[in-house]
């Protein structure tokens, strides 16, 4: 009869010990998983980060469950940083799930930032806490602006050139690569074609590149303001391709421009000096004072140097002047260019220079003209001969009369 009690007793200190081991036994939780709701996460924007928790003990309850969020620049927690759940036990199968908002500075550089998540947790009286760390990527995203930063000369007339200096300012928080730049101008304005388009490659983050666009606004240019467009075509840094289009203005200044002419029928003979009348006219769009004004000196046409003199040439205003040009001999016969330079101020004193080409008419002599252009020699050698001839008749008669002397 002992035994029976025995084994009661056996039992109870069993299901008693067992009873003591399971209350020994301390939760455990882990996160098992968690979620980014942007990845990668973008400058400016607010991701949700989502945390999933379990107790990985048998039997057990973590009560007064609660994560806290420890964040740096540029990320942050909106609202509070500390979120409870309560209690969570293995056994029912109750897990925890949390979520954080956090923003991400508009001005934050790519690359990878630590999220630090503290688990608080207690059974009973006694507490618990668990740290774990986790990454959230940041993708730059590029900002791209343009503006001129210089322009040689500041001031633009027609029949000028202009070097314009362009920055590409990138505010953003990634780079661009392989980046190019193409400038496109309106009727009047001229991009020289071996600079149309500039490589520029990398703009870093917060970075900047510049580019030299050479421009003509061409004689007869109407003053105003252009616009200038320029396109830009990049990759970013996750090789996405990108474009973007920028316009500028480009004042063209008012000008005086001169036309020259010479009168229909006007014609130089090779090896020739001639006074010709050369018209001048004010095609520009502004008044020209103290004008200056001189043939340039290039083959087949050269004069002495002589300067004609304007008061004042208004636009549409024509006025004529007189010079002596010497054509050289080994001239072509056709139409030849000779050019006119132009020294002048505007109405408020500014000084410029200007040139401008025009034809003239060059004839060649023909054989006979040549030929008479040696008259000189010939009555020359006609009066040689002339004189040879009466010295010889001369010389005869004075014979005869000699001889009829002596018979006489």
């Amino acid at each position: 009869m002992k035994w029976p009690l025995n084994n009661g007793l056996l039992l109870a200190f069993l299901l008693a010990l067992c009873a003591a081991s399971f209350a020994a036994v301390n939760p455990n939780l882990e996160i098992y998983n968690y979620s980014l709701s942007e990845f990668p996460a973008m400058p400016g924007h607010t991701v949700t980060l989502t945390f999933h928790i379990r107790d990985t003990e048998w039997a057990t309850c973590a009560d007064l469950t609660n994560l806290q969020l420890i964040t740096s620049y540029p990320l942050s927690v909106q609202g509070m940083d500390t979120k409870y759940l309560g209690s969570i036990c293995e056994s029912d199968g109750t897990n925890g799930t949390v979520s954080f908002d956090i923003p991400i500075d508009s001005l934050a550089q790519a690359g990878t930032y630590p999220v630090t998540v503290i688990t608080n947790y207690q059974k009973q009286f006694d507490r618990f806490s668990n740290t774990n760390t986790f990454n959230v990527r940041v993708s730059g995203a590029p900002s791209l602006s343009a503006s001129v930063a210089s322009s040689n000369p500041t001031d633009i007339y027609p029949g000028d050139q202009a070097a314009v200096t362009v920055t590409f300012q990138n505010s953003g928080s990634g780079r661009v690569e392989s980046a190019s730049a193409r400038m496109y101008a309106p009727q009047g304005i001229e991009v020289k074609w071996a600079g149309s388009e500039q490589a520029l490659g990398e703009i870093p983050a917060r970075g900047s590149a510049s580019a030299v666009f050479n421009l003509e606004a061409l004689k007869g240019t109407a003053p105003g303001t252009y616009k200038l467009t320029l396109a830009l075509d990049y990759a970013d840094e996750n090789n996405a391709s990108g474009s973007q289009t920028f316009t500028f203005d480009m004042p063209v200044k008012a000008k005086a421009e001169f036309t020259p002419s010479a009168p229909a029928g006007t014609v130089l003979n090779a090896d020739e000096d001639k006074e010709i009348t050369v018209a001048v006219k004010n095609t520009g769009s502004q008044e020209a004072r103290k004008l200056k004004v001189r043939i340039q000196p290039i083959f087949p046409f050269s004069t002495d140097g002589t300067v004609r003199y304007i008061d004042s040439l208004m636009p549409g205003e024509e006025k004529g002047l007189t010079y002596l040009v010497h054509v050289d001999k080994e001239a072509t016969a056709g139409e030849q260019v000779a050019g006119m330079l132009f020294d002048f101020q505007d109405p408020q004193g500014r000084e410029f220079t200007d040139s401008q080409d025009f034809t003239l008419d060059v004839k060649t002599k023909t054989l006979m003209e040549q030929l008479m252009d040696y008259w000189y020699l010939a009555v020359l050698a006609v009066a040689v001969i002339v004189l040879v001839v009466l010295r010889w008749i001369f010389k005869f008669v004075a014979g005869a009369l000699k001889e009829g002397e002596k018979k006489g």
